[in-house]
């Protein structure tokens, strides 16, 4: 079988794919140890940034994995936290941004285009800035303007680096006093970390391995991925493009009930559909219902595969259930004879960026002429 031939995954996963997520519990255990120093002011030119103001919202800017880690913070700490949380994918920042919000930046590859152009706009509206990164423009310029950077570990896939894009988030609202750490819940979290990586492994069989199982289920078919929460559908989604190489869709219940639930009207039996629902404790009990009442609809028109979160804490059922996805997106890839490392569409979007515009080459001068010209 493909998925038990150890010598062919190997060949195709060319930047050990496999290995970055297996690595997961280590990599946030190392993170959590770092430190994060947040000086009372900083200047940028003419500009003052101060940390001691109150912090009256908190936006988030990020493309790809980095907004989805973004997205994950909002959902985790929207019971928890009293302030609002915003995630920005795009070039501008709100208008509402002030020196009252806290604006972090995370970009893996710290050059992110849209991420540096959301740079200029906050230093011009003064917000606290703070920036996540492994590197590049964006570590370079905050760490020489004395702006708070968490610097993460290099040499991951963007996507595959997605603990080491969120556990600094907790870190950086923990150390301004805007969230408290929950560590029995990052523990449990690890913990889950290490048991998953042992039953998803590539070297244990398929029969005993139910990652590989739902990747055979899903070859050849268009997953539409069901989720509570958006950002477990979206992230799915997302591995599912970029690792295996497919199309996928994401549906949030209940929000899915008023719209895409009409849509399966018009279809039969025969159609290249298949449904990945993820099933979480933490569900509303109307949204139980509202999953199974849904399943009775569709269920002669789509294979219907349920997802159990694992865990008691809502961060453990969180991560186990894209750990889960991960591993399901990789073992994907692999039957689709594709490696889950390289996104070439991606990689030529942005050259021809560059080459028709010099899209990243302006911003970077923009903010380089920015501190020069105010200095």
């Amino acid at each position: 079988m493909v998925l038990d031939n150890l010598a062919n995954i190997s060949e195709l996963d060319s930047q050990n794919m496999f290995q970055m997520v297996y690595n997961w519990a280590e990599l946030v255990e190392e993170l959590l140890q770092q430190t994060l120093e947040v000086p009372a002011q900083t200047t940028v030119g003419q500009y003052l940034i101060s940390y001691t103001d109150p912090i009256s919202q908190i936006v988030i800017c990020g493309m790809g994995g980095s907004a989805v880690s973004g997205d994950y913070l909002r959902i985790y700490l929207e019971k928890i936290s009293h302030l609002p949380i915003i995630i920005q994918r795009n070039y501008d920042i709100p208008n509402f941004v002030s020196k009252n919000t806290l604006l972090i930046l995370i970009s893996y590859s710290g050059n992110t285009e849209e991420t540096i152009s959301c740079l200029i706009s906050a230093i011009k509206k003064t917000a606290k800035i703070v920036g996540i990164g492994s590197g590049g423009n964006l570590k370079d310029f905050l760490r020489k303007h004395n702006i708070p950077f968490f610097l993460i570990p290099s040499g991951f896939q963007p996507r595959a680096s997605f603990p080491l894009l969120f556990f600094p988030l907790l870190k950086i609202l923990a150390t301004m006093n805007l969230v408290p750490m929950d560590q029995a819940a990052i523990d449990e979290t690890i913990f889950l970390f290490r048991q998953m990586r042992q039953e998803f492994h590539f070297e244990n069989p398929i029969p005993e391995n139910q990652a590989k199982q739902i990747a055979q289920r899903l070859q050849g078919r268009i997953p539409i991925i069901w989720s509570p929460f958006a950002c477990i559908a979206n992230r799915m989604k997302c591995q599912l493009n970029e690792n295996s190489k497919i199309l996928a869709m994401a549906e949030e219940l209940p929000e899915f009930n008023h719209n895409h639930i009409v849509g399966w009207e018009s279809w039969t039996e025969d159609n290249p559909f298949i449904v990945i629902a993820f099933r979480f404790q933490a569900e509303h009990p109307n949204v139980k219902l509202r999953f199974e009442i849904t399943k009775d609809i569709v269920k002669k028109k789509v294979e219907i595969i349920e997802i159990s979160a694992r865990g008691n804490s809502f961060l453990s059922q969180l991560f186990s259930a894209t750990y889960f996805g991960d591993y399901i997106s990789i073992y994907l890839a692999i039957l689709n004879n594709q490696d889950p490392n390289t996104v070439d569409s991606i990689v030529f979007l942005k050259e021809q960026l560059e080459q028709r515009e010099q899209t990243q080459t302006k911003l970077i001068a923009t903010l380089h002429s920015l501190r020069e010209k105010i200095s």
